[in-house]
């Protein structure tokens, strides 16, 4: 396994310092039949797409992130680890400074049951969940998908972002392999309050051990606890005083040793590459625009696609951003109609290059893809029931004051 990735790896830098050659839109898609656009907030600008040829019928937010009034923020579902809500309901509920007046789904995640989704998770600063590898049932390997972050700044930043967690005890380090989430047997875990009341039930035979944390502090990335008791090996442990430290089969003794040593440790959470402190970081897959080059074409190799999802044709939800970083690109392409056929992912790579994308990547589509304008969804979703609930939107705030001078 560890050999494929390496390949993989090397692939990847051969592709994008090759600067892999774009070729154009098809010819039938070099003429929009129709364009219309609208102003929904001062530097927010929604346009509508028709290409009759496609048929494609497309949605696009245009952002100006050089206005301070204008900032970028993620939502979980009912602001929780697990769970499903439409998109429409959390611009609707959005508690944050601003308003919110737009936004679109975001990153895949679990449909069958519990709404959790695949990748990374930071919401507000919080890391809700940290991973070195994708959660995802459908990689052809084992691999870190593209993500989208922004800063506190809303700089704007796309890249496979891999969780760096260390538990600091005086002069000693241990490396933390995930946070909310259990990768293999033997794993060392750090379990926070946003994972929900207790950590996992043992119902997968993964005989943890387990360490109680109460937390005493937080500086920046660094948080700091206070042990409660000593390590324990049955069920469920509660979360409700800060947090659980667990760990499986070889680095049992690891746990044990820290618990013996003190009563106070430092857990520093990251994410590499480091962009600096993140407010927002959410998933997708695949990465398909890299320095204003398309890398769609090559999505199977490089981040474990399939044609079934790659080449066939299906609704889209994409993000991307300027050369300058200055203007963030939200996209939707409806499709499983007749009058739209969605797009295959080198289709969707160059209407954004077209439209002006030079960092760009793909959401989760299909029946999720939605777009949400003033509290209206309006792209047409393809989920049988309308609206379909997800995992995470991404969403456009404005500042009230900047609205009530429109």
């Amino acid at each position: 396994m560890q050999q494929r990735r390496s390949a993989v790896k090397r692939i990847l830098v051969v592709l994008t310092s090759a600067a892999v050659a774009t070729c154009p839109l098809s010819a039938r898609a070099q003429q929009f039949d129709s364009v219309t656009t609208d102003s929904v907030a001062p530097g927010v600008i929604h346009e509508r797409i028709v290409v009759n040829a496609g048929p494609w019928h497309v949605n696009i937010l245009r952002v100006d992130l050089k206005r301070p009034t204008i900032s970028i923020h993620g939502m979980r579902a009912h602001d929780s680890f697990r769970g499903r809500e439409t998109v429409r309901s959390m611009v609707e509920r959005y508690h944050g400074p601003g308003e919110a007046v737009a936004a679109v789904n975001a990153d895949f995640f679990d449909i069958k049951a519990t709404g959790e989704s695949e990748n990374n998770v930071v919401v507000e600063g919080n890391v809700m969940k940290g991973v070195k590898r994708t959660d995802s049932p459908y990689d052809t390997f084992d691999n870190l998908h593209s993500q989208f972050a922004v800063d506190w700044r809303d700089h704007p930043f796309i890249d496979r972002f891999a969780f760096v967690g260390r538990v600091l005890d005086g002069g000693r380090m241990l490396d933390l392999d995930a946070l909310n989430f259990w990768p293999d047997s033997n794993a060392f875990v750090l379990y926070t309050a946003p994972f929900g009341d207790s950590t996992p039930p043992d119902s997968a035979g993964r005989h943890p051990l387990s360490l109680a944390l109460r937390a005493s502090g937080k500086k920046g990335d660094t948080l700091v606890f206070r042990i409660q008791g000593t390590p324990v090996e049955h069920g469920a442990i509660s979360l409700k005083s800060g947090a659980v430290l667990a760990v499986g089969g070889e680095r049992r003794a690891e746990l044990t040793a820290l618990a013996r040593r003190g009563a106070t440790v430092k857990i520093v959470t990251r994410f590499a590459p480091d962009r600096g402190r993140l407010r927002t970081l959410l998933g997708g897959w695949p990465g398909l625009i890299v320095d204003g080059k398309s890398i769609a074409e090559h999505a199977d190799i490089i981040e474990g696609t399939f044609p079934k999802f790659s080449s066939t044709r299906h609704p889209r939800t994409a993000i991307g951003f300027s050369r300058d970083s200055s203007t963030l690109f939200l996209i939707t392409v409806d499709g499983r109609r007749e009058s739209d056929s969605g797009m295959s992912l080198v289709e969707l790579a160059h209407l954004m290059l077209r439209l002006g994308v030079y960092q760009g990547m793909n959401f989760d589509g299909g029946g999720s893809t939605t777009m949400v304008v003033k509290d209206k969804v309006v792209n047409s979703p393809s989920d049988s029931a309308g609206e379909r609930a997800v995992g995470s939107a991404l969403v456009v705030v404005v500042d009230r004051r900047e609205l009530t001078r429109e």
